[in-house]
């Protein structure tokens, strides 16, 4: 039985991402319709790589990050969304979401 329930109730799986290029640790992760990889770095650090919501606009989204976030609050972590290039979606994460502009295009929230 777990302990969190995302909005709307939705599972977090995980699995190693199968992929010949892949040497650094990275996970492959679904949550409802969203998708995409994620690995915890050094210094106690979640990064996403990639997200993907095959049905944009249901909310999954919102359950993705709440996952996340859930974790780095756990586990004392800070959250990482790596090379944000769509700017309708890092102005989000920075006014709506608590995040941070870091180097380059990433952007990170300490918790």
């Amino acid at each position: 039985m777990r302990e969190f329930k995302s909005t709307h109730n939705l599972e977090f799986l995980s699995a190693h991402w199968n992929n010949p290029l892949n040497t650094d640790g990275w996970q492959v992760f679904k949550i409802g319709t969203c998708g995409g990889q994620w690995r915890s770095s050094w210094p106690n650090c979640y990064e996403i790589l990639t997200i993907i919501n095959d049905n944009p606009g249901n909310g999954h989204l919102d359950d993705v990050l709440e996952w996340f976030e859930y974790s780095c609050k756990r586990d004392k972590y800070s959250l990482k969304i790596l090379e944000v290039w769509n700017k309708g979606f890092a102005k989000h994460l920075i006014e709506k979401r608590g995040f941070t502009k870091e180097k380059g295009d990433n952007l990170i929230k300490i918790f």
